[in-house]
């Protein structure tokens, strides 16, 4: 059976389209539709997947991809950001193949179905939470012609153009099991991360797990509606796939995109000694939380080839932190910090402004603790509360504006959320911007901040990544000026 997936559309169609020859910063495979492209693949199928964001493709690139491949089910993969992309692109498509069957899946749907079947018009399934065997079934449902009642984790319509929910899948994949992602279909020597987030290039994403090993976090649907137990592949097992795409595609840098890599600490001390007893040259990022972490294990991912780690710090006040029941404190925030510094790794600091309870004081408190901090680099954004979430149930206990849902609407051009959210310690959704605008302002424009990167320029490939990291602080900047 011929089947298409592919991401929706970046919601920015009067943004000219990235040139196709050069590499493209702040793009990475997108994982999803390559484990669900892979799946169908190992099952016999024809499959074609397509990164619409890479090249800014719109519905109507789509179309043309789809009229000469002419897949018999397109799949089309959205998150909240880009969710009037998706339905947008899927009506567009029903209505010039009214016989493929169109599915939308990933992370909105899972936790908004029911604002889905509303909304998407064109669709004939909507596929909830983890989509790999999910999507096999429905494929091997159409094409043997059988109904899909008997299918858990999807609403689909009937023969009356009724959407009929069907139960919640129980099942809970083995990640271990999973096959090699479908990067083939991907032009990888095009993809960068974040110049802030890069050493080295090719890079590509990568996941070892599934859940969290937390889950406490109010802000976070992995404490929710995707809540899922922590599952991880083994170390052989990343170790062999990182191998293959080295010799694949000459892949230099792994970004890992778990939520959290180092909750476990043997895995990540036998992952770190595969890497240098086989003395694979590899750099690598990943995420972690402060209290997961000690100079040992820093000062051993380092060596391994880690040279940045990326921190939810949150904020800089502890009630704030404890608010949102983060289960960290200050004081870990700091040793971590200084722990990573210590061990020769960069920081990626991210940020919560206006979290309940906060004030332009207390905003003011969490930019100077990014400061003390010492990080590298520092992400700041105005808190959003998802429907669904605790967060979003003691904001409306507390708020001046709440705008829901988070959609294409409230997201720059540079995918960096707009406000959404007022607390009551804020005047207006101005004095929220002007907040974020001063974190950034005043964090990167420090003399301290710009002599000690000066500094850390040593070769002819780190002055192009801060070159670059200049050009995207300057994009950022220009964007402040104009909407804020």
């Amino acid at each position: 059976m011929k089947i298409l997936l592919t991401n929706s559309p970046l919601p920015f169609e009067k943004h000219a389209r990235l040139k196709s020859n050069r590499i493209h910063w702040g793009f990475l495979p997108p994982l999803g539709i390559a484990y669900i492209g892979a799946v169908l693949e190992n099952n016999g199928h024809s499959v074609k997947l397509i990164d619409a964001q890479i090249f800014n493709y719109q519905d109507k690139d789509i179309l043309e991809i789809c009229l000469n491949f002419k897949p018999s089910i397109i799949g089309i993969s959205t998150n909240s950001a880009t969710s009037s992309s998706a339905y947008h692109l899927a009506q567009t498509l029903k209505s010039n193949l009214p016989d493929s069957k169109i599915i939308i899946g990933g992370a909105h749907p899972s936790c908004y179905p029911e604002m889905v079947t509303k909304e998407a018009n064109a669709a004939d399934v909507i596929v909830i939470g983890e989509g790999e065997y999910i999507m096999k079934d429905i494929v091997e449902h159409y094409e043997n012609n059988k109904s899909l009642s008997d299918i858990n984790g999807i609403i689909y319509r009937d023969i009356e153009n009724k959407f009929i929910t069907n139960p919640p899948s129980t099942d809970i994949i083995d990640v271990e099991k999973l096959p090699f992602p479908a990067y083939h279909h991907f032009p990888m020597n095009l993809y960068a991360p974040e110049p802030f987030d890069n050493k080295i290039l090719p890079s590509t994403s990568y996941i070892t797990s599934r859940g969290c090993s937390y889950s406490k976090c109010t802000f976070c649907h992995r404490a929710g509606r995707l809540k899922r137990p922590y599952r991880n592949k083994s170390p052989q097992k990343v170790f062999n796939e990182i191998k293959l795409l080295m010799a694949d595609f000459g892949i230099k840098e792994i970004v890992f995109f778990d939520d959290e890599i180092i909750s476990n600490h043997r895995w990540i001390y036998d992952f770190c000694d595969l890497l240098l007893r086989n003395k694979l040259n590899l750099f690598w990022t990943a995420r972690a939380r402060v209290d997961s972490v000690n100079i040992e294990l820093l000062r051993l991912m380092h060596k391994s080839g880690c040279h940045t780690i990326e921190y939810g710090f949150e904020s800089g006040n502890q009630s704030l932190l404890d608010g949102i029941k983060k289960g960290i404190t200050l004081e870990q925030c700091l040793n971590a910090a200084r722990w990573t510094h210590l061990a020769g790794i960069n920081i990626v600091g991210t940020f919560m402004i206006a979290l309940p309870g906060e004030n332009p004081e207390l905003g003011r408190e969490t930019i100077k603790f990014a400061k003390q901090l010492d990080c590298d680099f520092a992400a700041f954004t105005a808190t959003h509360p998802f429907l669904g979430t605790p967060l979003y149930d003691s904001c409306l206990k507390e708020s001046k504006e709440i705008i829901q849902p988070y959609t294409s609407a409230f997201v720059s051009p540079r995918f960096i959320p707009l406000v959404t959210y007022v607390p009551e310690g804020y005047q207006t959704k101005k004095s929220v911007e002007l907040i974020v605008k001063k974190a950034y302002m005043s964090f990167y424009l420090r003399p301290k901040y710009i002599l000690k990167h000066i500094r850390k320029i040593k070769s002819f490939n780190d002055f192009k990544r801060y070159w670059n990291g200049l050009k995207f602080f300057i994009n950022m900047k220009k964007f402040f000026d104009k909407y804020l």
